[in-house]
Order: C-alpha cells, then sequence, then structure tokens
C-alpha cells in the first residue's frame, strides 16, 4: 500500500490483532483451542459425575458401593442357610430320641392302669345275692316306695303346711335314695327287687340270735292277720290303710299321714341300723348312717305336729 491510500491514516489491526479479538486469547491460535470460559463440557475422565436414581453411573455402570452391599448380604444369607441346617439336624434328633421313649411311656401307663384296676377290683369287689348290702338295697327301696306313695298323697291334699312340708322332704329325699341304691344294684349286675322273703338279709351276718330278735321286734309293729290286713315288711301300711288315706282330706289327713309315716319310719330305723353295722361296703354303711338320723330328726318332727294337731302321739 501507498504512503497516498487513504487507507494509510486509519489504524488497521494486524493479523494476530484480528485473532486476539476472535478468540478472546491473546497467542492463542484459534485452530482447535478452547477458551477457559468456553461453556462446553470437558470431554476428559477426571470430571466428576453424579450417579443416576438407580445408583448406576453415566454409562450404565452400578455403584462399587452398593455392589459390596449386595456381596455382604450375599454372605449373611449364606450364614443363615447353614443355622438352618444346624436346626434341622437337631430336630431330627430329638425327633428320633420321642420317638424312641414313645413305646416305654406307652408300657408304664398301660401297667399302672391294670395294676390301679386290680386294686380296685379287691377294694370295691361286688357283694353276694345273700349280701346285707344288696338285701338292704332291695328292700329299703321297696320300703321307700310306699313312703314317697303316702307322702304324695299328704301333700296334695293335707291342710297343715307344716305337715304338707314334711311330706315333700320325705318324698324328696326317699326318692333321691331309690335312685342311689337302683344304680347299686345295677352296678353289682343284681336284680332290682327281691322275690323272696323280705329281710333275709338281717340274718346273714348276725351272731348269737341278735337278728332274729330284731326282726321279730319288728313283727310285731303291725302284727299279723289276712292279706288286706298285714304288710310286707314292719313298718309299713296295710293296702287297707293305704285306701283309707286315700279317700282323706284336710286335718283327718294331716292325723292318719302322720300316725302311719312314724310306725313306717321306725320300720325303716330298725333296717338301716342292721345295715350301717354289717354292711360289706363303706357306701351302704354310710347311706344307712344317714337314714338313721334324718328318720329319727323326722319321727321327732311329726310326734310334735300330731300334738299341735291335737292328736295323740303315735
Amino acid at each position: 500500500m501507498s504512503d497516498t491510500d487513504p487507507r494509510a491514516g486509519v489504524g488497521l489491526p494486524t493479523p494476530a490483532a484480528t485473532v486476539e479479538a476472535r478468540t478472546g486469547d491473546p497467542g492463542v491460535d484459534d485452530r482447535g483451542a478452547t477458551s477457559s470460559t468456553d461453556p462446553r463440557p470437558d470431554s476428559g475422565q477426571n470430571t466428576p459425575t453424579a450417579p443416576d436414581a438407580d445408583g448406576r453411573e453415566p454409562g450404565g455402570r452400578v455403584g462399587e458401593g452398593h455392589a459390596g452391599e449386595g456381596r455382604a448380604g450375599e454372605g449373611r444369607a449364606g450364614e443363615g442357610r447353614d443355622d438352618d441346617g444346624r436346626a434341622g439336624d437337631g430336630r431330627r434328633r430329638h425327633g428320633r430320641s420321642a420317638l424312641w421313649w414313645t413305646p416305654v411311656v406307652l408300657v408304664v401307663v398301660a401297667a399302672l392302669l391294670a395294676a390301679g384296676a386290680a386294686i380296685g377290683g379287691l377294694i370295691d369287689r361286688s357283694p353276694g345275692e345273700n349280701s346285707v348290702d344288696v338285701g338292704f338295697a332291695r328292700d329299703m327301696s321297696e320300703h321307700h316306695s310306699q313312703a314317697v306313695q303316702m307322702a304324695m298323697i299328704e301333700f296334695s291334699r293335707g291342710a297343715d303346711a307344716t305337715s304338707r312340708s314334711v311330706a315333700q322332704d320325705i318324698a324328696l329325699t326317699q326318692q333321691r335314695e331309690i335312685g342311689v341304691m337302683s344304680t347299686w344294684l345295677s352296678g353289682w349286675g343284681r336284680t332290682q327287687s327281691n322275690t323272696g322273703a323280705a329281710m333275709r338279709w338281717m340274718g346273714a351276718t348276725s351272731t348269737e340270735g341278735s337278728s332274729t330278735h330284731d326282726m321279730d321286734g319288728m313283727a310285731d309293729m303291725n302284727g299279723s292277720g289276712s292279706a288286706d290286713d298285714s304288710a310286707r315288711m314292719p313298718g309299713m301300711a296295710t293296702p287297707a290303710q293305704l285306701r283309707q288315706l286315700a279317700t282323706l282330706r284336710g286335718r283327718d289327713l294331716d292325723v292318719l299321714f302322720l300316725t302311719l309315716m312314724i310306725h313306717h319310719h321306725r320300720g325303716g330305723l330298725a333296717m338301716a341300723q342292721y345295715a350301717s353295722q354289717h354292711g360289706e361296703q363303706d357306701r351302704t354303711r354310710g347311706v344307712a348312717r344317714a337314714m338313721v338320723l334324718n328318720q329319727s330328726v323326722e319321727i321327732d318332727q311329726m310326734q310334735q305336729d300330731l300334738v299341735r294337731l291335737g292328736a295323740p302321739r303315735a
């Protein structure tokens, strides 16, 4: 350019300045050079990157920390499997021990049951056909049946409240005792009724003729006579007396009922006293003693009722 060129007075930038203006960095070639302010990220491997939500780094790599935790979990699972194996071995050994003891226990239990049954049979063997226990249960059941029959007549048509209450107690108590003695006879394999002469059992265990004296004394209570005026056992009402009782009402019924029942109880007392002394089994003697006590109290009560009603004592 000549000195006369109009552009000569103008300060034109040099090539170096041109490059500096474009790049903003003096002395740096623009070919492939990047500025420190270039917003494009560095592609170098030293640049830290954050894992995504699944714990994977960019590029699909799994975080090493999670992988370590997974291996530790596998170790704990292996330990659990070892514990299960040891527990299973222990259960199998325990099961074999239990199976070995089971037959022994069964044999011991069977032996104890057999011994108990044998001892029970010796202690509570059934009394014989002609024993006091069987005879008492049969005859006292029949004796009680008539008492229940008379008590129900008084309870239905009697006038005196106290006498009716006594009748109710007698009916309930003696009906229950009939059930108890019936159960005895069934358990002993004996029939419920006595088809032969009554009260023969009272001489079965007697000594020195005492039972014969007792029976003769009770027989005098009702005397002897026709079938309509005699009773099967001492103390029991005759058929004629039962018919008379069934026709009465009011005070007359109260007085006759009390009189007949006092005699009835006296006959039963003699039977119960004998069984309480000569019965083979404890339960026979126990029930007989209870009868003696209860009927003695009832006799005293009925005697007082007769006096209160203005009737003579029985």
